[in-house]
This record gives C-alpha cells, structure tokens and sequence, in this order.
C-alpha cells in the first residue's frame, strides 16, 4: 500500500513538517511510495517510525529535519519554508510616478526582458523594480518573488527569543521573508534589556528558558513588556505542555493578562508570522 493511500484510508492530516520533508523528497525525485523508505534509511528508524511521520500527526524532532535537510544539500530553512526560501533584498516599486518599498528575490540576469514585464535592476547602491524598457542603462535582472507590504510592516522589529540558537534563527529566517525585521535572542537578560530600551514592536518567546541548567520562564518579561506597551503583539511558544514541564495554568493565566497568543511547538511558521500581522493589522 502506497504512503498516500494509507494516509487517505487513515483519515489523518499530517504535519507542517511532514509535508515539507514530503516536498524535499519531491524536488529530489523520490517517487512518492519510497518516501517512507527514504526517511526510514536516512534517519535510522524503523519502517513504522518513519511511515508514522509522513501519514500521522507524529511528532518530528529540529534535528531529524535538518539531518535530511542535509542528506539533499539543503538548508533546514529551505527546508521548512517548502523549497521557497530565497534571500530577500530591500528594493523598491517604481510605477510612474509612484515609488513603494519592497522585497525582492533576484533572479538570474536578463539581456533581452519582454517590454513592459517588471525587472529588477541596480541604479547606483539602490534596487528598483520597474518595468523592462528598449534601453535599460544597467543589467536588468529577473524577479523570483516580489513582496510589496505597506511600510509600516516592513520597519516592524520583532525580538525573537530562544533558547536554542538554530531554533531562533529559523524564526528570524523566516520572518525576514515576511517582511519584518526580526533579531534573535538565546538570553533572557538581554532580551529584557533591549525590551526596557523599547526596541521592538513585537515579540516570539519560547516560554521556558534553561540558563546553566536553571529553568525560568518569560512571565516576568512578559509582565515588564506590557508595563510598557499595552498592544504590541506578544507570541508565546512551548514544546512543554506534553511532558509536564509547562504549567498549562500558569501559561492560560498569562494568555488572559496579558493578552497572548500562543502555540505549541512546533508551530507552523507561517501561522506564526500571521499572528503577528493580524496583530498590527488590528492595533
């Protein structure tokens, strides 16, 4: 029985980070019934592990996901942003008379663009996308994503913060292709200090932090930054409810006060960068 019909016949919908391992496979061109195979061999499970993984709600670990990341040469990033991560450059929208800033994945050159489609090119230290003219005075460049946001999205700086380095930078990758200015923290301290100088309009916190083997969670933080600021959005994640670890009570008390929202790990980065944009979309 092949992995897809399985997991029609079991009625389960898989996981965010199944259907990225299952898009990785793809754009390496393993057929679709030896990706359970594959997953299997690469990470040193049993058949059932690994199938359970691609057809359940199985729960994968940060480090199964970048073994395979790198078994294919990829990046966990690309990863999980499904093959769609590419590196984004401020730019901006040139239409008439109009200039909007952007962002803007570049393409490869182009010598002969068709007249009137959108290219992207350099004038002086500046990126502009416009339309594709006869005579283009500097190299014009293809656009393999464009994302136009209105400003005050684009200048939004989130504080990321936790306490694994590689899981905060995935945060912070994908955030910066969502437009937002995002900066990683691994240390309580110096988050709360950049917090106290009013740095950020935003914030993604893992809810227990491990400093030299000492657990702490980030309800203090969390009650300084609302002392400070009433609105800004503040995402709260854990991946400590199932083992304990995490005081649902303590977290739902918080969620009430402080006006949070909050996910378990590990949740889906898009929803995580939406929950922010909805977030000053109604502030």
């Amino acid at each position: 029985m092949s992995d897809n019909n399985q997991q029609q016949e079991q009625g389960v919908e898989t996981t965010l980070a199944a259907k990225c391992v299952r898009a990785l496979l793809e754009r390496h061109g393993v057929p679709r019934n030896k990706h359970s195979a594959v997953v299997t061999d690469v990470l040193g499970l049993s058949y059932s592990q690994g199938n359970r993984r691609l057809t359940t709600r199985a729960t994968w670990e940060l480090e199964e996901l970048r073994t395979l990341a790198e078994h294919y040469g990829e990046t966990l990033t690309e990863l999980v942003s499904l093959g769609q991560h590419d590196e984004m450059e401020d730019a901006t929208l040139v239409t008439g008379t109009t200039s909007t800033p952007c962002r803007v994945a570049r393409g490869p050159a182009v010598h002969k663009p068709r007249l009137g489609a959108l290219v992207l090119t350099k004038v002086d230290a500046d990126w502009l996308v416009l339309p594709a003219e006869p005579n283009l005075a500097t190299q014009a460049y293809d656009i393999k994503r464009l994302l136009v946001e209105p400003s005050s999205a684009t200048s939004r700086r989130i504080a990321v913060l936790d306490d694994h380095p590689e899981s905060a930078q995935l945060i912070v990758s994908y955030l910066k292709t969502a437009g937002f200015d995002p900066v990683a923290f691994t240390n309580l301290d110096r988050i709360a200090a950049s917090a106290a100088a009013g740095e950020f309009d935003g914030y993604v916190l893992d809810w227990i932090i491990v400093k030299d083997s000492i657990q702490d969670t980030v309800s203090d933080l969390v009650a300084a930054i609302r002392a400070r600021d009433a609105h800004c959005p503040i995402v709260v994640l854990t991946g400590q409810m199932r083992n304990g670890i995490a005081d649902e009570a303590e977290i739902a008390t918080a969620m009430a006060k402080y006006r949070l929202k909050f996910f378990e790990k590990p949740a889906p980065l898009p929803i995580i960068s939406a929950a922010l944009a909805t977030s000053f979309s109604a502030a």
